[in-house]
């Protein structure tokens, strides 16, 4: 068994091309690599590199011909319009740009290499990946192909029965819950900010071990502790994961740029905290998130959850520099508070414990 956990990434992130002003050209993945490797305590080891997933391999989850359209679409730089309409390819949220399939395909590699990783147990943290959105013959959500469902089923193909999965996103997985909705041996577990794109997740159907959690706008630390105490830890617990997927999409913070959350990075790193103690393989993955600050200072700090080191610490980022000087050129989207630059944890955001909550929990895990 592996006895440190393993950062998977490529440097693909760090130098295609970008679709200019789209969410796609924020810096999340790169960035966030670039801060943990530059940890003093970062062990080298411990990080390896993902190649791209082959279109065979693709065709665990996805249509062929959507699979060549993809392709297509990439080499002529153009998508038809009927292609557009079918496929989602070339639309607002899904723009074509040079590197972006090859990219995709990449996040499917590590997704494959993760769960080969885990056959004997253990921890890897891949934050280029979180595709939740795709489906098996249509792009959506800034997403191409579905990393997540592939290594889902790969673990499920490699032996493992029970599966959980659990989706951090402010955003519901809906393209993971869709591909496992009537398959009892993969749990899935949303939590997303309701009335909001894709506008699904609104039910839960726990004969099929399906669960969402729609929560309302400026969801608090406290909300996010008492959710995970009295619903997501028994849910999990009864289930008995052999392996738990964690999507850990970043828009839920209160940093966030386009949500209405309102979460600190400590309700994550809480919460992955006591979910990695309850399975014995952890996969952990990045997501959405529209604020690189947040974002990579978010994902770094899970880094060091996995491995026992606490993120509200001194950001111990190597030489003397702070965690941005001398290691990364963000972009800047605010003027950065100086908490951003000292250190990987925000102050915690408490808060009441709504009604319209308790009442949620108790239907979620209830019903």
């Amino acid at each position: 068994m592996t006895t440190k956990p393993l950062l998977l990434g490529s440097d693909i992130f760090g130098h295609t091309g970008r679709a200019s002003g789209h969410p796609l050209a924020w810096p999340k993945t790169a960035p966030t690599l670039d801060v943990i490797r530059s940890l003093d305590w970062f062990d080298p080891e411990q990080y390896l590199t993902g190649s791209k997933a082959f279109p065979r391999r693709l065709r665990a989850f996805h249509d062929q011909g959507y699979i060549d359209a993809a392709y297509d679409a990439e080499a002529r730089q153009e998508v038809p319009p009927d292609i557009r309409l079918k496929y989602g390819l070339g639309s607002g949220d899904n723009p074509i740009f040079p590197g972006v399939i090859e990219r995709a395909a990449t996040a499917c590699g590590v997704a494959l290499k993760a769960a080969d990783l885990l056959m004997d147990g253990g921890v890897v943290h891949s934050p280029l990946g979180g595709a939740h959105h795709v489906h098996p013959a249509r792009a959506a959500g800034f997403g191409y192909f579905n990393d997540l469902v592939l290594g889902i089923l790969a673990l499920r193909d490699a032996g493992l029965t029970r599966i959980a999965y659990i989706d951090l996103d402010a955003h519901h997985g809906d393209g993971v819950e869709a591909a496992f909705a009537f398959d009892r041996n993969v749990l899935t577990l949303s939590i997303h900010e309701e009335n909001c794109w894709p506008f699904s997740g609104t039910e839960s159907d726990p004969s099929y071990r399906v669960y969402n959690y729609c929560v309302p706008p400026a969801f608090n630390d406290s909300e996010m502790a008492h959710l995970v105490r009295h619903a997501i830890c028994p849910i999990v617990e009864e289930f008995a994961p052999e392996a738990i997927v964690i999507q850990a999409g970043a828009d839920s913070l209160e940093d966030d740029l386009m949500m209405k959350l309102g979460l600190s990075n400590r309700a994550y790193f809480d919460t992955i905290d006591t979910l990695r103690h309850m399975a014995p393989r952890i996969w952990v993955t990045g997501g959405g998130g529209y604020n690189p600050w947040a974002v990579a200072r978010c994902w770094a700090g899970i880094w060091c959850v996995l491995n026992d080191r606490d993120p509200g610490g001194a950001p111990a980022v190597a030489g003397e520099q702070g965690i941005i000087d001398g290691v990364l050129q963000w972009p800047t989207v605010c003027d950065p508070p100086e908490n951003w630059l000292s250190t990987l944890a925000d102050d915690p955001r408490p808060g009441d414990i709504r009604d319209c909550v308790k009442q949620a929990t108790k239907t979620l895990l209830h019903s």
